[in-house]
């Protein structure tokens, strides 16, 4: 049920819409995996030409869709663990619903790296960085990768380069459910409170102090809690009738707040900072997460034009697709790219394309086959 349609809130209710399927969600989804996208399909590629090779310019901080993933996240997550903190049965749903959502594809696609490993790397010698890393392969198994990742600094195996970000969130799933039941609303603001403020100090001392700091920063969990516990936090946020409507009324601050944000982050992008860069590291990354934290108020308080471009179907529908996507793209674009040859031009521009659509081919038969009837039967355990 939409904002539109719902009867208007007395003083005790939320006038944001909070339970059941949130369609501007959906499209935030979908822009966090279009971002993602375009960062490896655009403006990571090494390009030549005069004109082709200044598109990375204009996209640097395109990864940080993965930082807009975090506030969803946490924002989804946090909301429904507070819905439901009272339910005997609280522990036990959440953990079966998340693992009849989040394991079964991932299963599948580390036995299609285990059989790779096995099979092409003896065939095809080119594609052998896909299977082999400094990262051991039972960490994947156990979402400690993204720990095995900082101390080698590396990203391991390039077939599953983006899986640091899961174990990111499935130790948050660890940790959250805990600190949410425990605590009251009140002094779970302030914990997560003090975890936004933590998190860029933490980062800052490890880029100052350890060897390759920018990138353990990237990839460890608790420097990147910022981005989850304010997702969090707009959960609480909302779910509080005298906030939530403060918020719808002053909507057009937290606009300007907003736009601020991005204007610094356009800075940043006209400066040329890389994601393992001091700015990125030590501020850079609350700035993002400020910032999408906003997109997300904004999303959630808006009626008009923003509802509508949000809402609109292909980028619900992108946004449906998001976690196979997610996981499946960036080696199955690199792999079309080497397969037609990459020469920084035409070749490298239809691998890209053509990757993209075998990406969100197998992404949409996945979820249509594969993982809804899943998420359905983890619907099953009730709270």
């Amino acid at each position: 049920m939409s904002v539109e349609c719902a009867e208007a809130p007395t003083d005790d209710e939320s006038p944001i819409l909070v339970s059941g399927r949130i369609p501007v969600l959906d499209g935030l989804r979908g822009l966090a995996i279009l971002s993602v996208l375009l960062w490896h399909s655009v403006f990571q590629v090494e390009w030549h030409g005069r004109i082709l090779s200044a598109l990375p310019r204009f996209g640097r901080l395109s990864w940080s869709g993965v930082d807009l993933f975090f506030v969803l996240s946490g924002f989804l997550i946090g909301g429904i663990l507070l819905d439901v903190k009272e339910s005997p049965n609280y522990f036990r749903t959440f953990y079966a619903r998340r693992a009849y959502r989040i394991l079964p594809i991932y299963a599948v696609v580390l036995v299609l790296y285990g059989l790779g490993r096995l099979t092409i790397l003896s065939y095809a010698p080119s594609f052998a960085d896909f299977w082999i890393g400094r990262v051991p392969w039972f960490s994947y198994a156990t979402f400690t990768q993204n720990l095995w990742m900082a101390y080698e600094s590396s990203y391991g195996p390039f077939a599953l380069i983006v899986t640091w970000s899961l174990a990111i969130e499935e130790q948050f799933y660890l940790t959250v459910p805990m600190v949410v039941r425990r605590l009251s609303r009140p002094r779970l603001a302030i914990v997560l409170g003090c975890v936004v403020l933590a998190a860029p100090l933490l980062r800052t001392l490890l880029y100052l102090n350890v060897n390759h700091g920018g990138f353990v920063s990237y990839v460890l969990t608790p420097c990147r809690a910022d981005a989850l516990s304010l997702g969090v936090l707009c959960a609480l946020l909302v779910r509080d009738a005298r906030l939530s409507r403060l918020l719808v009324a002053r909507r057009t601050i937290l606009c300007a707040v907003a736009s601020l944000l991005l204007g610094v982050l356009i800075w940043f992008t006209y400066r040329g900072y890389g994601q393992y860069s001091a700015p990125l590291v030590t501020v850079g990354y609350s700035v993002l997460a400020f910032f999408y934290t906003c997109c997300l108020l904004i999303a959630l308080t808006s009626r008009g034009w923003v509802r509508r471009a949000l809402s609109n179907r292909p980028l619900m529908g992108l946004g449906g697709i998001a976690y196979c996507t997610y996981l499946l793209h960036h080696p199955i674009m690199e792999a079309c790219r080497r397969l037609l040859g990459p020469d920084g031009g035409l070749k490298t521009a239809l691998g890209s394309l053509f990757g993209i659509m075998i990406t969100l081919t197998v992404a949409k038969l996945s979820w249509l086959l594969f993982e809804k009837p899943l998420i359905h039967r983890g619907h099953a355990y009730k709270y």
